[in-house]
């Protein structure tokens, strides 16, 4: 899977990065540690998805922020999360546990 990000700070702590992977535009914010309201506990608390850099919230096939908004991602869209959670994790993402997450926090 190819990636290519430009890392731009962020005034309200941890750093955005932004770019393309495998052909989908992800912009994601990273915090140098893990926490609960991360991907997987992690350092990624906001991760958006798009067809193509410029599409907004409108356009995303995947957003996290602090949770899934609108579910898990489609397993189709799954490849690029767990790329970019690779990107900054050394050890892969556990979607049974991102499952049980989201779905404790429907109620």
């Amino acid at each position: 899977m190819q990636y290519d990000f430009t890392v731009k700070p962020s005034p309200f702590g941890g750093t955005w990065y932004e770019g393309n992977v495998d052909g989908y535009y992800v912009h994601a914010r990273v915090f140098d540690e893990p926490s609960k309201f991360g991907i997987g506990d992690g350092r990624i608390s906001a991760l958006m998805v798009v067809p193509k850099k410029g599409d907004g919230l409108f356009h995303a096939l995947v957003n996290y922020d602090r949770g899934w908004d609108g579910g898990l991602p489609l397993s189709k869209y799954r490849p690029v999360v767990e790329h970019v959670y690779a990107c900054f994790h050394d050890h892969e993402l556990d979607w049974a546990m991102e499952k049980r997450k989201y779905q404790g926090r429907m109620f």
